[in-house]
């Protein structure tokens, strides 16, 4: 049994494998307030695991649950980072700036795919994530993620209010709240047809595409061709425990 822990800024997103199948996954609220022991609970399950990984992308939060590991299991927790020595070539100018969630969909790429590729993580932030036919990976693009862009216009407008983020009726809003849901509806849509059209010209061929992220189906009607995995990132994680434990 394999424990894996994607550590995002939301969610911990947590999956446990028998195998190469997903048996349980679950999440729980990031809070850095929160103790070692407070996520050791959480993390608690049965069948206890034999191993543990994890990647983060939330430094602070890396010794916590290295510590909630050991509370909840007797377990040293393997940490997925830039370093890691996965077999992914990381064909970018500062490979150590790459976040372990887009270094985990890469290679959940590579390994489920088998071509080249483009990944869409609909999380706190928006990620592109692109692999070439080698099964190198070639960088991409970052975008506010749109429960983000909501919380922005809420914090930096004095009277626009919290909205949740659905696919309107019409773009035409015949209230503010309409409004807004329209602007980050169909704004976001057309950022990310845009960002998305523009990567597959600069790759060339016909990259397979690829949405995670837990506003994915939301925009997934709007997006032809584009193949839902919602659990890539934890797939991401198998793979680097299986390539970690066969060198």
């Amino acid at each position: 049994m394999l424990l894996a822990v994607d550590v995002g800024n939301t969610n911990l997103t947590i999956g446990l494998f028998s195998g190469d199948r997903l048996i349980r996954r679950w999440r729980v609220t990031t809070d850095l307030r929160r103790s070692a022991a407070w996520y050791a609970r959480r993390l608690r399950c049965a069948p206890r695991p034999e191993a543990v990984i994890y990647g983060s992308v939330v430094p602070r939060l890396d010794a916590v649950v290295e510590s909630a590991v050991r509370k909840a299991f007797g377990l040293k927790a393997a940490a997925v980072t830039p370093g890691s020595r996965l077999g992914l070539k990381l064909k970018v100018k500062t490979p150590a700036q790459v976040g372990a969630d887009r270094i985990l969909n890469a290679l959940a790429l590579k390994a489920l795919r088998g071509r080249a590729a483009i990944a869409i993580d609909f999380g706190t932030a928006t990620t592109f994530d692109c692999v070439d036919a080698k099964g190198d990976y070639i960088g991409g693009a970052i975008l506010p993620g749109p429960n983000s862009a909501a919380r922005a216009l809420r914090e930096f407008t004095a009277k626009l209010p919290l909205v949740k983020v659905r696919k309107p009726r019409s773009a035409v809003g015949k209230d503010t709240v309409r409004c807004i849901e329209a602007g980050l509806y169909y704004g976001y849509l057309g950022m990310i047809k845009e960002v998305l059209a523009r990567t597959r010209r600069e790759m060339g061929g016909r990259p397979a595409v690829v949405s995670t992220g837990g506003l994915a189906p939301l925009f997934l009607k709007d997006l032809p061709g584009v193949r839902h995995e919602p659990d890539l990132t934890l797939h991401g994680l198998r793979f680097a425990h299986e390539i970690s434990h066969h060198r």
